[in-house]
């Protein structure tokens, strides 16, 4: 009996692996294609345009780094263990990104219908955005088609975008004032 255990315990590992992994119908692709609503204001109930956001917070996958922009000056503030390190944006970079948020709405994504299948991916927020008066975490996704709230349409993958570029070009970022 007991050199089935393993041969049970394995055959059990693949059968709760493989649960939720049934096609989904062709007329449902990922998360950006799912029916949102636009949010005027997720928390408040009432009017909150993303340009008057102040900061946001560029999150990472493992959550083991932040690293917050200001919007107005376009500094950017990590803080570790080690201490805190300041960068400054480019004025290209941050006009790109205070460019999108100018432009951008919020939306809720609406969650499909017990007939669709969807396979259980969790995928964490990638930015919180910030008011003087509240916050609100977009890019969460609970499964691979229902996503929470992000920037409408393919402004969120945009944003995505730009905030990993900035971190990617991390060494490039200085506060330092060039002289001509």
């Amino acid at each position: 009996m007991k050199k089935y255990v393993p041969v049970i315990a394995a055959c059990g590992a693949i059968l709760f692996g493989f649960q939720n992994c049934s096609e989904q119908p062709a007329e449902i692709s990922p998360t950006s294609s799912l029916p949102s609503t636009k949010l005027e204001d997720p928390i408040l109930s009432r009017p909150k345009p993303l340009s008057q956001a102040s900061s946001l917070d560029i999150l990472t996958a493992s959550g083991d780094q932040k690293i917050t922009l200001d919007l107005k000056t376009g500094e950017l503030r990590q803080i570790s263990n080690r201490g805190m390190v300041k960068k400054c944006l480019s004025e290209a970079m941050k006009g790109k990104i205070l460019d999108l948020l100018n432009n951008s709405n919020l939306c809720l994504f609406e969650k499909p219908g017990p007939e669709i299948a969807c396979a259980q991916v969790y995928t964490p927020a990638y930015s919180e955005i910030h008011w003087p008066d509240k916050s609100v975490q977009v890019g969460e996704a609970i499964s691979s088609c229902h996503k929470n709230v992000d920037l409408c349409g393919q402004d969120g993958k945009v944003l995505r975008s730009l905030l990993r570029d900035v971190i990617t070009r991390w060494s490039e970022w200085s506060c330092e004032v060039v002289q001509k």
